[in-house]
């Protein structure tokens, strides 16, 4: 199913059923859950068309007010911020996934260290986003 038509879905539902469903992934409200829907399908998009991620600016932003801490250091423009609104959903969704490995992993390897050319802070990634407890195995 594609992102558009599972974010028809969630639009259509009762607002108390999109803050249930929000706030089973750590989400205050179902609105704010929306604007990561519509984030992730933006990221979605880019990626299937295969266009360029690392340095995109996301058009479908999310807010950043939410409680956890990480979220308020992130920059709404930039990619990384929508992977780590996946990792807090597949936490819940799978809790033993290993997809937060493999994408640490991409980004160890991605750009080279010491490129003049691209960054992964034109990725959005900060400084010790590693530690944060999103990313922390169960």
């Amino acid at each position: 199913m594609g992102g558009t038509c599972c974010l028809s879905l969630f639009a259509g539902m009762k607002l108390s059923d999109q803050d249930l469903i929000a706030q089973k992934y750590g989400v205050d409200n179902g609105t704010t859950f929306a604007s990561w829907l519509r984030g992730l399908n933006f990221i979605r998009n880019v990626s299937a068309h295969h266009s360029r991620l690392w340095n995109i600016n996301v058009l479908a932003r999310a807010p950043l007010s939410q409680s956890a801490s990480y979220r308020r250091q992130l920059n709404n423009e930039r990619p990384f911020l929508y992977f780590c609104f996946m990792q807090q959903m597949l936490r819940v969704l799978c809790p033993n996934s290993s997809w937060s490995q493999r994408f640490a992993g991409v980004l160890e390897e991605f750009p080279s260290k010491g490129s003049l050319i691209i960054s992964l802070a034109d990725f959005g990634v900060i400084e010790g986003w590693e530690e944060w407890d999103i990313w922390m195995q169960k």
